[in-house]
């Protein structure tokens, strides 16, 4: 008798304790509390040559952190450290704000060595940002395994990489935030994105798993951000367009980062630009699986070449023009002609 008491004493103050952090979650979500100070901190941003990457970076840098940007792309990287160094110049003391390395993140050797130069040059790396990724934009039969793992090597495991040799010195001094941005192929899987979608489904679960482990060993001063955010206005998404894109347009750099940028300083763990996003895991869990895939088709309208950017389909056509199209496909006696939507390798947030 006594043993059902004490469970049942125990089921009390677990329901207690999630009716009250659900209360907390709402208040901190209607009344957003002030953001934390980031001065001085040392903020690690891959992908930081342009797009979403180099807009984090000025802003990190506005709020007075030590900003280390990290690309494959050595010029961009500069034009991102000169931006910064124009912008904000040197403190009274001349200290160095910005720091610009350049990386293939991709490569497990050069982030080992990538994070021991930054702890040598610059100290503990306090704020990590997971942000560099690139897609092919294949169909799964078509995409190579050569793509498929030199995707998942930049998407997901430099994340991870970063991440378990970065994470040992915050937890030392109790004191460091994770971010990572996930995109929209983070919450539902899209046809011809299997790459990115595994990747980007992977991370989500890493992220989680952390932030259980950092919560289990009692480190309260360790943040994780997981950031989902609808397509941006850049150049590798100039084409991209919905039934509802007047409704929902993309995203602009400047917006965007300033959303997100807001999330992380208040510690927020899940942040959707728009908010219409945070609906899709619940209606996602509602609806039958063949209704969500009919609602997922009527927003993105896969009859439209979403990801195709305007000078594939002019070496398709100038191609069509000289020789039969290798885009051809022979379906019941009849040529059905459509855009390849295969591209090289390109960044996802330039």
């Amino acid at each position: 008798m006594w043993c059902y008491i004490k469970s049942l004493k125990y089921c009390i103050c677990v329901i207690i304790d999630i009716i009250q952090v659900i209360l907390q979650a709402i208040s901190h979500y209607v009344f957003s509390i002030t953001e934390k100070n980031i001065r001085n901190e040392i903020v690690l941003i891959t992908g930081s040559g342009r797009g979403l990457g180099q807009e984090m970076a000025l802003l990190f840098a506005k709020r007075g952190a030590v900003v280390i940007l990290c690309d494959i792309d050595e010029t961009g990287n500069a034009q991102t450290a000169e931006l910064i160094s124009q912008e904000f110049p040197s403190t009274l003391h001349h200290e160095k704000r910005v720091f610009a390395y350049t990386c293939d993140i991709g490569n497990q050797d050069e982030v080992h060595k990538l994070v021991e130069k930054i702890q040598t040059d610059v100290g503990d790396i306090t704020m990590l940002v997971n942000n560099a990724a690139i897609l092919s934009s294949k169909s799964i039969v078509d995409m190579s395994e050569e793509e498929f793992s030199r995707c998942l090597n930049v998407n997901l495991f430099a994340a991870y990489w970063l991440i378990r040799q970065i994470l040992p010195s915050m937890m030392r001094h109790n004191h460091g935030h994770i971010i990572t941005m996930l995109g929209s192929t983070a919450v539902f899987g899209l046809g011809n994105f299997s790459d990115i979608c595994t990747a980007k489904f992977g991370l989500v679960g890493l992220m989680e798993s952390i932030d259980h482990e950092l919560t289990l060993g009692g480190y309260d001063g360790i943040y994780t951000t997981a950031v989902v955010s609808h397509y941006l206005m850049t150049h590798l998404y100039q084409l991209a367009k919905t039934r509802f894109t007047p409704v929902l347009p993309p995203l602009t750099l400047d917006y965007a980062a300033k959303k997100i940028m807001h999330g992380i300083l208040i510690n927020r763990k899940f942040v959707c630009v728009p908010r219409l996003y945070y609906l899709i895991p619940f209606v996602k869990g509602l609806l039958p699986s063949r209704a969500f895939l009919i609602l997922l088709n009527t927003l993105i309208n896969p009859k439209i070449s979403v990801y195709v950017r305007q000078e594939s389909y002019d070496q398709c056509k100038r191609r069509s023009s000289i020789s039969p199209p290798p885009c051809a496909h022979q379906l019941n006696g009849t040529h059905h002609h459509h855009i390849h939507r295969q591209r090289t390798h390109a960044s996802a947030c330039d």
